[in-house]
Order: C-alpha cells, then sequence, then structure tokens
C-alpha cells in the first residue's frame, strides 16, 4: 500500500481533467471509523474519526489562541501565524470540509455608484494590470520553456487569483491596520469593492467562455442564464423578504431566531445551488450577502450570530488545514520556477497598476506606496478559492502549497510596511497650536462636541450654554453622533444640514439632530450649530473626530465620559470601548480636549427630556482647581470665559504646596501671568470669586474639594498630563480611570460619593518632530 507521497510526479496532461494530477500506482486508503469505544477500550484511538476530528478543534483552537499573543510585537495579522503554525503535522492531520463565507452582508453594493472616480479607476487598473502581465508573462513563459498547454493554462488560473482584490479581505486587514476610518482605509474600501465586483464579472464571463470554447455550447448558456436568474430571484424576490423581517422588528429590538435560523440555511444552500448552476460554490452565498441590508437591525443580528463561530473557530481551521494540505515534496522543479515568476509579476503589477493612478490623482507618493500594499493583501477568500481549484484539480498540490506561501508572505510583509509608510494621526497632528488661551480675547469660539446616547445631550447643551456665546464671541458648535459600526464593513460618516425641518437620515441620529436644531434656531444669533454622524468602530473612530476638528479650525473637542449615572447616583452603564475611544483622542487630537462627566446634577433644576426646548433660567456655580501647569491654563481661560455669562457663579480655588521642589520655573512664571490676567478681566464682576489655599498632603486636598461639590453643580480641572505634584501624587494610587489625571479620576471615582459634573481639561499637545 502506497502513499500519496511515494513515487508520484507531476503530469501535466491531467491539468484541468478531472483525473490526477500525480502519475502513480494505485492508492489504498484505509477507511476511519467512526466512534471508539473509548481511550481504554481501543487499541488505537486514533483511528476513530470523531475523537480524533474533536480533539484537533480543540488543539487547533487552544495553538492559535496562543500563538495570538506573539503576533502583536511581531506587528503580523493572525493569518499569518495561523497557517506557519499549522506545518507542525504531528498533531493535526485531517481535513474539514471546504469553508464557504456568507461575505455580502458587510458589504454595501451601492457604494460602487458612491466611489467616485478615483476608487473606479485605481480599482479597476489594480485588477486589469496585473492580469495582462500576468497572461502575458505566462504566454512568453509557454514559448521560452515550451511548457505543456495544460501548465500554461494552470499558470492562468495562479495570475488571476493573484491579480484579484477581495473586499472582505481588505476590509479585515485595514481593521487590523486600524486605518479604516482613515481618508487613505476609505479609499481602499471603495477601490476593492470595485476590483472585487469586476474579478466576479470576469469571473462569470470567463467561465462562460471556456465551455463555448470546449464545445459546451449548451452548459455555457445554461449556466449564464440561471446565474442572471439567480442574481434576479435574490433582487426582487429574497431582498424584499429581508425588507419585509425587517419592518416587522420593532425599533430597538432583536430579530426574531426563526428568522435568523431561516437565513442562515438559505446562506448555506445558496452554496449548493451555485454548483448545481454552474458557477462556483461562493457565488451563491455572496450574492445572497449583498442582498441582506447591513447595519442594524438584520445585518447587525446576523454578524453578531455568525462572526463569534465562523471567525472565531471555522476561519482559524481552515487557514490551518490549509497550511496542512501543502506539500512542497511533489513539486515539479519547472512549475515552482513558472509560479514564481507569475506570482512576482502579479504583485508589481498590482503596484503599479495602483501607484500610477493614484499619483495621477495627486495622491502623496507615501499614501500610494501603502495604498498599493494594502490592496495586494491576500486572506481567507483567497485561500478558499485556492482549495476549491486543488479540489477540483485545476492546480496541482504543488501550485497550491505555492500559493499558500505567497499569501503568507505577501500578508507578512503588506502589514509592517504599512505602518512604516502610513501614518493618519500626522494629518491632524498639532504642529499649530488651536487652544482656547492663545486664541484673542472676543475671537469666535469653534467646538467639536461628542455625543453616544440621547441621554448625555441636556447636559452637554447646558455646558455650551454656559459658555457664554455673545454677538462679540459667537459660538461653532459642530456635533458628532458617535455610533459603533455594527454589520458593515464600510465606515460612515454623514452629515446632517440643519435648515431642513426633519432629519433626512436614520432615527438613530434623528432625535439629537433635531435637539440641537432647536439649539440651533433659540440661539442663532451668538450660536451655529452644524451636526454629523460618524458610523465606525470604536478603535478607529478618533480618525473621523481628529479629522473633523482639523477640517472645522476647533479649539476644543468636548468627549463623553463612559460611564452613565442614575438618579440616585449609580453607575447605570460603562463601555470600555469609549474609554479607550477617549484616551485616543487626547493622544492625538489637534487641539485642546474635554471630557465630561455629566452627573445630572447641573441641569437638574431644567431638567426636560432630550427633545424638548433646554432652559438657560438656572444659576450654574462652577469651580475651577487650579494647580499649575498648561492644562490647568487652558481650563482656566475656558472658565474666565463662562465667568461673563450672567447665570454663571464662578470659583477659582487655587492650592498651594509651598514644599514642592519640582516646581518648573517657567511654568510657574506662565501660571502667575494667566492667574493675574484673570484677575484684572475679572476684579469688576461681582460673578467670579478668587480664593488661594495653601495645601500640605492629600487629605487637605480633599476637605477642599469636599467642601466645594456641596456648592457646585460643576467642578472644572486640567488633567495635568505630564506633571505631577505632592498635593495628588496620592490620588493615583487606586486609579480607576487614567485618562481622566489624578483629580479628575478622584471626583468620579467609585470611592468618592458625588453628584457634581466634572469638566477634565488637557490642553493641546503640539508635535515637533
Amino acid at each position: 500500500m502506497s502513499g500519496p507521497g511515494d513515487n508520484q510526479a507531476f503530469n501535466p496532461a491531467n491539468v484541468g481533467t478531472g483525473r490526477s494530477l500525480l502519475s502513480a500506482g494505485m492508492i489504498c486508503l484505509h477507511p476511519y471509523n467512526t466512534e471508539s469505544r473509548g481511550y481504554w477500550g481501543a487499541v488505537n484511538y486514533h483511528t476513530f474519526s470523531i475523537p480524533v476530528l474533536l480533539t484537533q478543534i480543540v488543539l487547533i483552537y487552544i495553538v492559535i489562541r496562543l500563538l495570538a499573543f506573539i503576533r502583536k510585537p511581531l506587528r503580523q495579522p493572525l493569518i499569518v501565524i495561523q497557517v506557519i503554525c499549522s506545518y507542525y503535522r504531528h498533531v493535526c492531520g485531517a481535513g474539514f470540509h471546504d469553508l464557504y463565507i456568507f461575505g455580502g452582508v458587510k458589504m454595501d453594493p451601492k457604494m460602487i455608484l458612491t466611489s467616485g472616480r478615483k476608487a473606479l479607476v485605481i480599482g479597476v487598473l489594480s485588477l486589469v494590470i496585473p492580469v495582462t502581465l500576468a497572461t502575458t508573462a505566462t504566454v512568453i513563459l509557454g514559448n521560452v520553456r515550451h511548457l505543456h498547454p495544460n501548465l500554461q493554462r494552470m499558470l492562468i488560473f495562479v495570475g488571476a487569483a493573484q491579480s484579484m482584490t477581495t473586499f472582505p479581505v481588505i476590509a479585515g486587514l485595514l481593521t487590523d491596520l486600524k486605518i479604516l476610518n482613515s481618508e487613505l482605509g476609505r479609499l481602499a474600501l471603495s477601490s476593492a469593492l470595485v476590483s472585487d465586483q469586476s474579478f466576479s464579472f470576469l469571473n462569470l464571463v470567463s467561465t462562460n467562455w471556456k465551455l463555448n470554447r470546449s464545445g459546451l455550447h449548451a452548459e455555457a448558456i445554461f449556466a449564464l442564464l440561471m446565474g442572471i436568474l439567480y442574481i434576479i430571484v435574490v433582487v426582487f424576490v429574497v431582498r424584499p423578504v429581508f425588507l419585509w423581517v425587517i419592518k416587522r422588528t420593532p425599533e430597538g429590538e432583536r430579530v426574531k431566531e426563526t428568522y435568523i435560523i431561516w437565513i442562515i440555511v438559505a446562506a448555506l444552500g445558496s452554496g449548493f445551488i451555485s454548483i448545481a448552476i454552474g458557477q462556483n460554490a461562493f457565488f451563491g452565498p455572496f450574492i445572497l450577502g449583498l442582498a441582506v441590508p447591513d447595519g442594524p437591525p438584520l445585518g447587525t443580528t446576523l454578524v453578531n450570530k455568525i462572526d463569534p463561530f465562523a471567525s472565531g473557530l471555522l476561519m482559524p481551521m481552515f487557514f490551518t488545514l490549509c497550511g496542512l494540505g501543502t506539500n512542497f515534496n511533489n513539486i515539479d522543479i519547472d512549475v515552482l520556477k513558472a509560479s514564481v515568476v507569475i506570482v512576482i509579476v502579479c504583485f508589481v503589477g498590482k503596484i503599479v497598476g495602483v501607484v500610477l493612478p493614484a499619483l495621477y490623482c495627486r495622491i502623496p507618493i507615501r499614501e500610494s506606496l501603502s495604498l498599493a500594499l494594502i490592496m495586494c493583501g491576500k486572506g481567507m477568500i483567497e485561500l478558499a478559492t485556492y482549495n476549491t481549484w486543488f479540489s477540483s484539480k485545476i492546480i496541482d498540490i504543488g501550485t497550491f502549497s505555492i500559493m499558500v506561501v505567497s499569501v503568507v508572505l505577501v500578508t507578512a510583509m503588506v502589514t509592517p510596511l504599512v505602518k512604516l509608510l502610513y501614518d493618519p494621526s500626522r494629518k491632524y497632528a498639532g504642529y499649530i497650536k488651536r487652544t482656547i488661551e492663545h486664541k484673542r480675547k472676543n475671537a469666535e469660539l469653534r467646538v467639536l462636541a461628542c455625543v453616544h446616547e440621547e441621554e448625555q445631550v441636556p447636559g452637554l447643551i447646558r455646558l455650551l450654554e454656559i459658555s457664554n456665546p455673545s454677538r462679540e464671541s459667537p459660538l461653532y458648535i459642530y456635533v458628532v453622533h458617535l455610533v459603533e459600526l455594527v454589520g458593515s464593513a464600510m465606515p460612515v460618516f454623514v452629515t446632517h444640514y440643519m435648515w431642513k425641518k426633519k432629519s433626512s437620515q436614520t432615527t438613530l441620529s434623528g432625535s439629537i439632530v433635531s435637539t440641537f436644531r432647536r439649539f440651533n434656531h433659540d440661539n442663532q444669533s451668538v450660536v451655529s450649530v452644524q451636526a454629523f454622524t460618524t458610523i465606525s468602530p470604536y478603535e478607529t473612530m478618533h480618525d473621523d473626530i481628529c479629522m473633523t476638528a482639523l477640517d472645522k479650525g476647533t479649539s476644543l473637542i468636548i468627549m463623553p465620559f463612559h460611564k452613565q449615572w442614575t438618579a440616585d447616583g449609580a453607575v447605570a452603564s460603562s463601555n470600555p470601548a469609549v474609554m479607550t475611544l477617549n484616551s485616543n483622542v487626547l493622544k492625538r487630537a489637534p487641539c485642546s480636549v474635554a471630557i465630561f462627566v455629566d452627573r445630572d446634577k447641573m441641569h437638574a433644576s431644567t431638567k426636560t427630556s432630550a427633545t424638548t426646548r433646554i432652559s438657560s433660567s438656572g444659576i450654574s456655580h462652577v469651580a475651577f482647581i487650579f494647580l499649575g501647569g498648561p492644562d490647568d491654563r487652558e481650563a482656566l481661560a475656558y472658565a474666565q470665559r463662562m465667568v461673563t455669562d450672567s447665570s454663571v457663579k464662578l470659583r477659582v480655588v487655587r492650592l498651594v504646596d509651598l514644599d514642592d521642589p519640582d516646581v518648573d520655573e517657567w511654568q510657574k512664571v506662565l501660571d502667575e501671568d494667566a492667574l493675574k490676567a484673570f484677575k484684572v478681566e475679572t476684579s469688576d464682576n461681582g460673578s467670579a470669586v478668587y480664593l488661594e489655599i495653601a495645601v500640605k498632603d492629600v487629605e487637605e486636598t480633599l476637605n477642599i474639594i469636599r467642601a466645594l461639590e456641596d456648592e457646585c453643580s460643576l467642578i472644572i480641572v486640567g488633567r495635568r498630563y505630564g506633571v505631577s505634584s505632592p498635593i495628588t501624587v496620592g490620588l493615583s494610587a487606586w486609579s480607576e480611570c487614567p485618562e481622566l489625571g489624578a483629580m479628575g479620576d478622584m471626583l468620579t471615582s467609585s470611592t468618592f460619593q458625588s453628584r457634581v459634573s466634572v469638566l477634565v481639561v488637557q490642553q493641546q499637545t503640539v508635535r515637533t518632530d
């Protein structure tokens, strides 16, 4: 009995015939038994398929999860680790059936119509140029090296596979690189979508052309007509059913489990239908996925149900088994040389096909190269395609092994190079001072205010009201509703037009926009409001916020705190993803940043729902604790603006530590100048009170703050980024929220029972590189 690797050689005459691509003698396979009588009752426990399968699943998952920690310092995507680790064959030896992806759920086909000329040109040329070069190289190789015609046809498949760019893979790569929201990321997504759909069209045409050329005219016509009929049925029958399911689902509630099960069954069945009508197995699930409306409720629910199982378990095992399927023992040297040439030609062609049109569109060279490298990314779809071709004997095991290795090498190279070439934060890096402290007197104030939930609107509006907008110093407000991207691959940035009576956008933002529209109307002589909605992942949402702040020239970004409280002071909700978002904004913002901790006390006297008019008749008592440093000076400048409003009573308390040996003399001079200017400006204002108190330790500091919180509805503090003091050094020992600084963290901690709202201010960090 001979094994698959004994005395076998590549036989090019069998390519595409359905027969084995290896010329060898008879191969005998020992059929596995399914279930054993237990470990102690089976002589050869490993010869029973079900125990082996279950053991392999568990071990593959455990090993891959452990190796996932390795990839982070190496800056490699998980697919590289998963495929490489599969070469350890002593544990795993069996294979799984092909994995079919219901991949179109996250894709909106209407994006092609809104991609723009730049994405259309880049998407088409990134496919056409490498395909053309690969086909030309194949013809030249065939004539020079006298390759077998069937081998030449196999190389054409290799070129096509290396030339394609798939939307789901590029979306996943951009997510790993954390540039999904960036300008380059959006262009890459649009270009990948165009390239993906162009390849699907070419694949459909070429399949029917090959059938015609083979004399199978009836089969070609049948496959084409049935493919078109399938698309028509999905568009005009299945999609209306999906829309009906959405209408049957009340707003804010989950889609019924019955509907989800039927859709998943339909996705699995569509793969069988694709094969039955003469198309490849990915055609049906992909088209069906495109018909599912992305986003909530249906697209989001499907992604939440399928992704944890598919991405967390099935995909890692599939990647691992692709690695297990590689075998370099039977590679024909001519096949190896020819395949390597085609892979290199396609890679160069892809780079040229992206860089040239990108440079023509005046994209900087570093971004053009980064875009080209991103478009070269490979992943799940490519591996699944290679696996299908190998199973269909279109390619041999040697070529399959070469193509799997090419996926690993290209992906391993792309990720670190893109990170090296492209840094989106450079575009909005703060090289120019955009702060409140450095603005001229009575200048306009531009503020970018972010909102997650409708409940955050009343407190935010009250904060903006006491910022004292006036005719001499108007307030320009740019409101951004932050929505997490779920069930879609493409981030969306929507502009709401305030002159419209009703929002034409989703109801998710409609109520928030309507409230700010009313606020704008009631204060139109001194306030100007423009509203946006960004739908994107939390880990990259800071890109939209920072780019908007840069584009609008704002001096302050106001971020909501990641915790919300109930009326009795208990924590109602806490979102760690928002905490990470705030930290990212603090690190990269092109202007000053404030984190607003709204505990309802500031606007309790005027408490209304977010959809009614916000009254400003109440008096707000504001306290500001000054310790020193640029953040405190920025907070002082903002507080000084507030005190000119007759509805604000401000108390500035400067805490002085006479025994602090680490005082920066230059910062001390700047602090004295800022305080002197404040006292001069407010000398005739009875609403402002200045106190200077010497403290010795943290306990005295806490006593002063507790006295202030009983009298105030809002306390302003500086984050004091990079500044330490004996007054606050003990507070950081039990820090819960380091993004608030020592003082802000103490005011919002669970051990410090208080209902006072807090505003933590960080002055813009100006980059010098």
